[in-house]
């Protein structure tokens, strides 16, 4: 047990490490890094610290320090690498008075202590616990107080503006006028309203995204926005009102919530799936989620449940296979041998008639079926609301997107499409597991399994178009009873 330091005076010879905080990396960035660093070079030459070359420097909120990574690295290193950490001001270690307590504990077993360079208070001299006491629970105590006066700001201006804090206004809308209130931007709120209409129709996020043109979170935050339905996050009234229909928002959240299954915190350790997004139960249609290196089917239909293997898995003899969920091996390994057997049908084909043949691609079948939904829609809301004008705006609209939808597709490249064909089984092979969900993304466009018996695998339209469905139509890849995808593929 190392002897601790009972007085700034004792400090002479130490071993000193520092620590640098600002609450966001854009303080960070631009101001008050500098000042904490001459407060902790001051000090260590007015005690005559010998300097570890230790330093952590981070951007992060003060309320949940404990959380960061730094700070584990810091307390491990306590006593180990130096004897005092030195920091600039008590506010810059932490704003948590729970951190600063068991910070001092851990470091006073540890056998090293806390120096505050500005207050020149040692968290070890104990005639200074007081003044480090006051210390602490200011900075969590003015911290709080910062929050209720910004938490009454952002109220005051709710009540009196119906508009939401912040300095970005959602997507949609811009700000305007002194003091700046919220106002409909026409051509990015039609984009909203496609996106609103895309995800009604029973499109997912991710093909709603690159059907407008936004990033996926973006999609999300336009979807889930009660402001576009005049409706701001507290409850309050938007002074904007509903820039999209109620009951398309209403609906859009019904089709969401199926499949939404949100759990609060975040994963300690995150996995990138492949399939993710793409893999849905064959009889019943919901999704599988990734989720502890298995793809797992939340409340399993008795189909799915019916279609487990029997008997327990070779290598483990004494596991029961319950049929939920599936190690991410098993449906992962249909993607190498669906490649494999369309790369050989390419080759095949072209030894025989030379060269795959060019031809022309069916329409969008896709795109025109959420059109024909949206013009259902499109005819509910005129029901309803008796507006001519919108009606006629969105069946013109629509018919733009329809004859675009039933435009064909030119025909490819006979050689490039032998080329990349071949090239499959190789591509995802050197593709690192952690990259592959993007290029399963760009070749499937879902992938239907019913336990481990069999797989229906549907390509997208991209994949489509470089000969998939001339040379496999819609594959379908049957399973031993070990669950093993092999040769049993059939048409």
């Amino acid at each position: 047990m190392k002897t601790l330091p009972r007085t700034i005076d004792a400090l002479r010879g130490l071993r000193a490490a520092s620590w640098v905080r600002e609450s966001t990396a854009g303080q960070y960035d631009n101001f008050g890094p500098d000042a904490q660093r001459e407060q902790v070079a001051r000090a260590m030459e007015r005690y005559g610290l010998a300097a570890s070359g230790v330093e952590w420097t981070v951007a992060h909120s003060g309320w949940r320090i404990a959380a960061h990574p730094a700070w584990a690295d810091m307390l491990a290193q306590a006593g180990v690498t130096f004897d005092v950490l030195v920091v600039g001001y008590a506010s810059r270690f932490a704003r948590s008075l729970e951190a600063h307590v068991d910070a001092r504990r851990a470091f006073h077993a540890a056998g090293a202590a806390v120096l505050f360079a500005d207050e020149r208070i040692l968290s070890s001299d104990e005639d200074a616990w007081d003044a480090w006491a006051r210390e602490v629970v200011e900075a969590e105590s003015y911290s709080r107080r910062l929050s209720r006066r910004v938490r009454e700001g952002y109220a005051a201006k709710r009540r009196r503006l119906g508009t939401p804090g912040g300095n970005r206004p959602p997507f949609g809308f811009r700000r305007e006028g002194r003091p700046p209130v919220m106002a409909v931007d026409e051509e990015r709120m039609a984009v909203v309203r496609q996106a609103y209409e895309l995800s009604a129709s029973g499109m997912l996020d991710r093909e709603v995204a690159a059907r407008v043109g936004l990033k996926l979170m973006h999609v999300r935050e336009v979807l889930t926005n009660p402001v576009y339905r005049g409706r701001l996050h507290r409850g309050e009234p938007a002074a904007t009102g509903a820039a999209v229909d109620p009951g398309l928002w209403d609906a859009v959240q019904l089709v969401r919530g199926r499949f939404k299954r949100r759990h609060p915190g975040y994963p300690v350790n995150r996995r990138e799936y492949a399939l993710a997004g793409l893999l849905f139960c064959a009889a019943c249609g919901r999704r599988l989620t990734g989720h502890g290196g298995r793809y797992r089917h939340v409340d399993p239909c008795e189909a799915f449940l019916a279609a487990r293997p029997e008997g327990p898995p070779p290598s483990f003899p004494s596991v029961r296979v319950n049929g939920h969920s599936y190690p991410a091996e098993t449906y992962d390994g249909v993607v190498p041998r669906v490649l494999a057997r369309i790369a050989s049908g390419a080759r095949v084909k072209a030894s025989v008639a030379g060269l795959l043949e060019e031809r022309a691609e069916a329409p969008d079948t896709l795109a025109l079926s959420r059109i024909a939904q949206g013009r259902d829609l499109a005819l509910a809301r005129y029901v309803r609301d008796r507006d001519p004008q919108a009606l006629e705006s969105a069946m013109a609209r629509l018919d733009e997107e329809e004859a675009e939808a039933r435009v064909l597709v030119r025909p490819t490249d006979p050689r490039a499409t032998l080329a990349y064909l071949a090239d499959l089984p190789r591509l995802w092979g050197d593709t690192p597991p952690e990259r592959r969900r993007n290029l399963a993304e760009a070749m499937f466009d879902r992938i239907e399994v019913l336990g481990s018996r069999e797989a229906i695998v549907h390509p997208t339209p991209e994949a489509t178009a470089h000969g998939w469905r001339d040379l496999w139509g819609k594959a379908v890849l049957t399973s031993d009873d070990r669950g093993r995808y092999g040769r049993g593929e059939r048409i």
